[in-house]
């Protein structure tokens, strides 16, 4: 099922002509629905993804929607779409097969994109949408300034500092054992001295000021620039893909499915510049995520 993954062209940071075309091209429907319920967490990029979705569902496509935000984590928001407390919600392959199929790490995107498209059909009767271009990975950070001193450009290159520094991530990357910080460690054979669990949107503000030495950062998120960190280079091949979908109950897509062509129309857009800058109007300029997935919808005139 290769060909499941193709994408319509894209040309510009915000879209290209021809994905805007494909998108206008998409049959406007309003007719009497159940209401579909679409979810997501607490984090940013999956706010604006989440509305994204529910606008188009609810002003393309005219079916009535529900909005349930601030799921929690991964296991939760999983939770909630099996047993039909939502019936959508965006998810992230690497996610899927390390915390919910429990399969070994796969970092090529198409593949990665197979196997929880495979594994959701079959346990769990939920379809992956087509995946978008951006893949959300993990990305170890530190300050541009110390790493160009240090010649730090590898996460190996960190192995002689790590036992004196200190680790800033997210609750959930500290205790996973696939891939999170115990893999991790596993695969690079070097330790922190110290863990620092903490809010993602801490983190940049902690290695910012020195609190912490190096972040666990995520590769669509704009605050890397803007506090001005080096990404390092994974030469080990340990994070697995992140690319994001939208997941659907099937029962949801045998009554609508025009949900999914008019989904992944735009979510083919998304390519990793267009996420960072969407998230970066969310994280950095402080528009409310529902306002940046109106506001994107509209540039390529879905809305």
């Amino acid at each position: 099922m290769v060909d499941h993954i193709d994408r319509i062209s894209r040309r510009s940071l915000l879209g290209g002509l021809s994905a805007t075309a494909a998108i206008a091209a998409l049959p406007r429907r309003a007719r009497a629905a159940d209401t579909v319920k679409v979810g997501w967490t607490t984090d940013t990029e999956q706010s604006i993804l989440g509305n994204i979705t529910a606008l188009i569902i609810e002003k393309k496509l005219g079916i009535p929607v529900e909005r349930i935000n601030n799921l929690g984590g991964t296991g939760i928001a999983h939770q909630s779409i099996i047993s039909g407390a939502i019936d959508i919600y965006p998810d992230y392959t690497g996610d899927a097969l390390a915390n919910v199929l429990k399969l070994d790490p796969i970092t090529d995107p198409p593949k990665a994109w197979q196997a929880v498209y495979d594994g959701y059909k079959k346990n769990y009767k939920i379809t992956w949408l087509k995946p978008t271009p951006f893949n959300n990975t993990y990305a170890l950070a530190l300050k541009e300034a110390t790493a160009a001193k240090l010649n730090i450009t590898t996460i190996s290159g960190l192995a002689p500092q790590a036992p004196d520094w200190k680790l800033g991530c997210s609750v959930e990357f500290a205790g996973r054992p696939l891939d999170g910080y115990p893999g991790m460690a596993k695969h690079y054979g070097f330790k922190f001295g110290t863990i620092k669990p903490m809010d993602v949107g801490l983190m940049y503000t902690a290695v910012d000021s020195g609190n912490v030495d190096v972040i666990v950062a995520f590769a669509t998120d704009a605050r890397i620039g803007k506090v001005g960190l080096r990404v390092l280079a994974d030469d080990k091949l340990f994070f697995p893909s992140y690319n994001a979908a939208i997941t659907v109950r099937d029962d949801v897509l045998t009554a609508h499915p025009e949900i999914s062509a008019a989904v992944e129309a735009v979510t083919s857009t998304l390519e990793t510049p267009v996420q960072i800058k969407l998230n970066g109007r969310a994280d950095i300029d402080g528009v409310a995520p529902e306002t940046v997935a109106e506001e994107y919808l509209k540039e390529l005139k879905v809305l």
